[in-house]
């Protein structure tokens, strides 16, 4: 099994990766938006399960990749000083874009009620916080830190940058118009960020602490 893993091309690699850790999610984001495009509220049960689900494969996909040959360092998750500070700044400045994305959206076509959280607030506290440590770091290490390694050096930063957001935005599209205001600026400054510095800590952390935003903004 070893030595077949280890023979598989780099675009069977990147197919596996991607499609083991999104496809799910992407199929079931796209039947979402196109039979109920505002979401309504996560249960608590199934964010526990997605938890679970997030950590198998995280480890099934991280072990994949180690046989072939990844490292921390190859993603971005070697530590360098100042990666809270740096992470405190990308989530102020997704959240800005954020802002600035929907008054420009605003002076263009009017949008209706905002699309509701994705997580309903009958969400445990525990469950919550947990979810922004696993989430983050599940979908940086994959979305952004290995498709932007693998395609900059096949295909420039430019085209890692954009496919890293595009399959960011594919797995929520079930968040509705706002959500695409929100994931579009956030994926490409994350992405832009990671190409630009191979430092991945930072987004990991701006996206949870976008998450605890989350939590302590619902409703209660």
């Amino acid at each position: 099994m070893r030595e077949f893993i280890r023979s598989l091309s780099p675009t069977a690699e990147f197919v596996v990766v991607i499609g083991g850790a999104f496809g799910l999610f992407i199929l079931g984001s796209i039947a979402q938006a196109l039979t109920r495009p505002t979401l309504v509220g996560v249960p608590d049960g199934q964010v526990a399960d997605l938890l679970i689900f997030e950590l198998v494969l995280l480890a099934v996909l991280g072990a994949f990749l180690y046989l072939r040959g990844w490292t921390p360092a190859h993603l971005g998750l070697d530590i360098h000083p100042g990666e809270f500070l740096a992470g405190l700044g990308l989530a102020v400045a997704a959240e800005l874009a954020y802002v600035m994305a929907s008054l420009v959206a605003a002076l263009i076509f009017p949008l209706k009620a905002p699309v509701s959280s994705s997580v309903a607030p009958t969400v445990t506290a525990i469950n919550f916080l947990t979810l922004s440590v696993i989430n983050p770091l599940f979908e940086e290490v994959f979305v952004c830190g290995y498709v932007v390694t693998v395609l900059q050096k096949t295909s420039g930063p430019w085209t890692a940058i954009n496919v890293s957001t595009a399959i960011r935005l594919l797995y929520h599209l079930y968040q509705g118009a706002l959500g695409v205001l929100s994931i579009v600026p956030t994926g490409l400054l994350f992405a832009y960020w990671f190409a630009r510095t191979g430092r991945l800590w930072p987004p990991i952390m701006a996206h949870g602490l976008l998450n605890l935003a989350v939590l302590l903004l619902s409703p209660t």
